[in-house]
């Protein structure tokens, strides 16, 4: 996909800060004075602290807290996003959505004449991460027959200019740093696309780490503590309220396929989308000052 603005934003600050691309940790060591870091291609490294934020997959959890699959909670669907080049139909400024049992496929139109493409559907078979022409095979054996824009859109996916699918999961860990090395955002507390707000859940994981390093004067431990502290609390809520919002984006059956469009429906209702949006959109946290 293309950068979004968030992230060249934030690239675009790290004036002071090195930054590598095309490279990843195979190894990490910490003696308790410092963590020794190996990587694929750069020599070996030393630092003061290492912080993974490198989501729902990452490395550096696996190397220093154990198995994915020890943290990992699949919620049962699975999320494929593809960016097509002059499809057609094209509805600028409208989110078009196709909803059946069991999937949902939803359309909106980028810059550039381009479309992103969003399917989300249940499914508990592993997903073939290395292996695109595999995924991108799982989606037509799962998408036969729905009708729709799928087939048209199936047409278009060899030409897909970027394509991603994977299992929506969370991750639940009981602490979330060990010794020198921290994690971050979907690395420590992946919400799922249930819950959406990863991006923003992130940000604000890396300001209240940032804030309790400076408060803590350096005290890793103590800011360590203090950040899982403060966040996790209003995380798990999200998390286990996520959870029931699977209907929203893959009905189990013909039941909550009516009660999910009645739903939509009734929130084209101005007080109803405001009572029921804006406590999901409203954090209660207080962000520490500097």
């Amino acid at each position: 996909m293309a950068r979004s603005d968030l992230s060249a934003t934030i690239y675009d600050c790290l004036d002071d800060v090195e930054t590598i691309f095309g490279d990843t940790v195979t190894a990490l060591e910490d003696d308790g004075q410092l963590v020794h870091v190996d990587f694929a291609h750069s020599k070996s490294r030393e630092f003061d602290l290492v912080f993974g934020a490198d989501g729902l997959h990452s490395k550096v959890r696996s190397l220093v807290f154990g198995l994915e699959a020890d943290f990992e909670h699949h919620v049962g669907l699975v999320v494929c996003a593809l960016e097509l080049e002059g499809y057609r139909p094209r509805n600028e400024l409208v989110a078009v959505t196709q909803t059946t049992i069991g999937v949902q496929t939803m359309r909106l139109s980028l810059h550039h004449d381009a479309t992103l493409v969003l399917f989300t559907f249940r499914d508990d078979r592993p997903i073939p991460l290395h292996d695109v022409e595999a995924r991108q095979e799982l989606l037509r054996t799962r998408l036969r027959g729905i009708g729709g824009e799928a087939p048209n859109i199936l047409e278009h996916l060899p030409r897909a200019k970027s394509f991603y699918m994977d299992r929506a999961s969370q991750i639940r860990m009981p602490t979330w740093s060990r010794g020198r090395v921290a994690l971050l955002g979907d690395a420590a507390a992946a919400p799922s696309l249930l819950a959406g707000q990863g991006s923003a859940l992130a940000m604000v994981g890396a300001y209240v780490l940032a804030a309790q390093l400076r408060r803590t004067q350096g005290n890793h431990q103590q800011a360590f503590a203090a950040y899982q502290r403060q966040l996790q609390p209003m995380i798990q809520d999200k998390q286990d309220a996520a959870l029931q919002l699977d209907i929203a984006f893959a009905p189990k059956d013909r039941k909550q396929l009516y009660m999910r469009n009645a739903t939509i429906r009734l929130m084209g209702l101005p007080f109803v989308s405001k009572l029921v949006m804006a406590r999901s959109l409203r954090d209660p946290i207080e962000l520490p000052s500097w």
